[in-house]
């Protein structure tokens, strides 16, 4: 099965959307659909929201993260933001591109083992997609697009 769409997100509610068709459409294992889900809602909510690291642990601990997250998409300038995740699926291969609408983030130091986060509350959502059995995982540019390649499960239906 064939098949190329692009979708726009920028709610929590829109990302899960997204992953179940996402799901269906590439025929992905429970692990990709993690990692999938977690690179989108990072492009949500790091990207386009700019709710860095720290500040996300002080929401965190302070029971404080829904609310900014409802606050800032309620405000006209980062509310009005999206992520694109343009999805291509030829045969048994697959490919995901997600952009986001923000500044971007050193990636670089997410993906080295000594800096990245993994006793944290969070934080772990890229380790967790570069985990995820997919071919490959590529960060591009300022940190706000990363492209996902991989191999779809065989169709249940064939």
């Amino acid at each position: 099965m064939n098949f190329d769409a692009t979708f726009q997100v920028q709610t929590f509610d829109d990302i899960d959307v997204w992953v179940g068709i996402a799901t269906k459409a590439l025929s992905l294992e429970p692990i990709a659909t993690i990692g999938l889900r977690e690179l989108i809602v990072n492009a949500v909510e790091h990207g386009n929201l700019e709710i860095d690291f720290d500040h996300k642990s002080a929401l965190l601990a302070a029971g404080e993260w829904q609310d900014e997250i409802e606050r800032r998409l309620a405000t006209g300038d980062l509310g009005n933001r999206f992520a694109t995740v343009q999805l291509t699926r030829d045969d048994h291969e697959f490919t995901v591109q997600i952009t986001d609408q923000g500044p971007g983030f050193d990636w670089r130091s997410h993906l080295d083992p000594d800096t990245a986060p993994t006793h944290t509350l969070h934080g772990r959502g890229m380790s967790l997609a570069m985990g995820a059995a997919f071919v490959s995982v590529e960060y591009r540019g300022a940190g706000n697009q990363v492209v996902v390649r991989g191999l779809c499960a065989p169709d249940q239906d064939s």
